[in-house]
């Protein structure tokens, strides 16, 4: 089995794979390690004024994080307006569903094939133009007259905001060569996220009394703020730099590779190959640590997508009126967002490792409340705790696992596989899961959902433990 000797592989921006990571260490890997900025305490090539690359860095990690708003803002603002649009284009019930799973799927399939697109047109390539399309299928949301349009515009936008969620992860996972960096500007993508699902529910209350128009005005807030995503990650010179200084440490890095590897080490690495490698940091297979993060974010995800789903649903079904359901839901999303920005502030490490398991405790907690309290009180509180206490022990997890754990020339492909693996089942369950939430059903699917957060903790533990082997906690150190 190959061992790969670093995580910090590059992916090019023409969307090719450098020399990748070789089966040996070898010598050129402090060289690579050096121009990438990494554990040598050298500052990386290119940088200049640590306060000019500061404010870059955090220009990159908001244009890249909107991604994530216009991901879950997306999902939020079409649950949010379903019923509107369901009178002003005279839905049936079939196609209300229909419309809902389209979105679903669609995002589930973008988000399976991010990484392959990205390999293929180039990663910075792809992170303009998945935007591009995003902001042309929420239009066609936004004027669509007939459920044939509105479906085309849900579906584009679903395989639009599904790409580039693994995709803008990874240009930040590229373009920002300090770990410790990017692990913080990753983590504030999912921040960016819960403010995608706060914003259309408050946008959605406040609209309300407009009906139709309403739901209208709701997309199309979205398509400017996917506009100005667009504009601003093709116009920025400060995105523009970075993706130049990236590209330099890559043509670095396989001058290096080129030097020190001969044979079969000088060939490129893709996804196979590295599923099959062992990382030295942290002596583990990669193919155990994919299966453990998968598995850990289709638990938790499955969990997450019903709660996110049905909470409305589940409150109206126990007596809440709707404006006391959105108010529940408001507030929980501010708890999203409170959460997201504290768990963020913590130093990654040991801390970040026992926070993820109070995390995952508050959710079986969670889950446990609603199964046993059958009440909109009982309901009411165990959303807020899930809501918090989701950024400690949920999806921010996943993707800085993934980040941290493959190499920079697999990990679009690897986060989009985690991703795609993890909607297709929810996108299924959400066809069924309305059925199960009635009378005399919604006991047993709720107490199927305490095992489902128990098995999120169990195999998310799993990524904790094998994670802080010995060399991982000294390049932690």
């Amino acid at each position: 089995m190959n061992r790969v000797g670093d995580a910090y592989e590059p992916m090019r921006h023409d969307g090719q794979y450098g020399n990748g990571a070789t089966a040996n260490g070898g010598a050129g890997t402090e060289d690579a390690l050096t121009g990438m900025g990494v554990g040598t305490g050298k500052r990386s090539a290119g940088n200049g004024d640590p306060g000019r690359d500061d404010n870059a860095y955090g220009v990159l990690g908001a244009a890249a994080g909107l991604g994530s708003f216009l991901g879950s803002g997306t999902i939020l603002a079409l649950s949010s307006t379903l019923a509107l649009w369901r009178a002003g284009l005279g839905l049936s019930a079939s196609q209300v569903g229909a419309v809902s799973a389209i979105l679903t799927f669609a995002f589930a399939i973008g988000s399976f094939c991010g990484g392959f697109i990205a390999q293929r047109l180039g990663l910075t390539r792809t992170f303009i133009i998945d935007v591009i399309v995003c902001v042309a299928a929420l239009a066609i949301c936004t004027v669509a007259p007939n459920f044939a349009m509105l479906a085309l515009g849900i579906g584009l936008a679903g395989i639009a905001v599904g790409v580039d969620l693994p995709v803008s992860i990874s240009v930040i996972t590229h373009d920002v060569p300090d770990e410790s960096r990017r692990t913080h500007l990753v983590s504030r993508t999912q921040v960016l996220w819960s403010a995608g699902i706060l914003c259309p529910y408050v946008l959605a209350l406040i609209v309300s009394p407009l009906g139709f128009l309403g739901a209208r005005i709701v997309f199309g807030t979205l398509t400017a703020v996917a506009l100005l995503t667009a504009l601003w990650r093709v116009l920025d010179p400060r995105i523009a730099r970075l993706h130049r200084e990236a590209a330099a440490r890559e043509r670095t890095m396989t001058t290096n590779r080129a030097e020190s590897t001969t044979g079969e080490n000088a060939g490129g690495m893709g996804m196979i190959d590295v599923l099959r490698s062992v990382n030295v940091r942290t002596g583990r297979p990669y193919a155990v640590m994919f299966a453990a993060i998968a598995l850990f974010y289709v638990m938790w995800n499955l969990m997450a997508n019903t709660i996110n789903q049905f909470q409305t649903y589940l409150l109206v079904s126990q007596h809440a009126s709707q404006t006391q359901a959105m108010i529940i839901g408001i507030v929980a999303a501010v708890l999203c967002v409170l959460g997201g920005v504290a768990y963020g502030r913590v130093p990654k490490g040991v801390w970040r490792d026992r926070l993820f398991w109070a995390g995952a405790l508050a959710q079986v907690l969670a889950m446990v409340i609603m199964a046993v309290g059958g009440s909109m009180l009982f309901t009411a509180v165990a959303v807020m705790l899930f809501q918090f206490f989701c950024n400690f022990a949920g999806e921010m997890n996943a993707k800085v696992w993934t980040q941290e754990t493959f190499p920079v020339a697999v990990s679009a492909e690897a986060q989009s596989l985690i991703l795609g693996i993890a909607r297709i089942p929810c996108a299924f369950a959400s066809l069924v899961l309305p059925s199960l939430l009635v009378p005399g059903m919604i006991t047993v699917a709720l107490w199927s959902f305490v095992a489902v957060a128990v098995l999120s903790g169990v195999f998310g533990g799993m990524v904790v433990v094998l994670g802080s082997a010995p060399a991982r906690r000294m390049v932690i150190a």
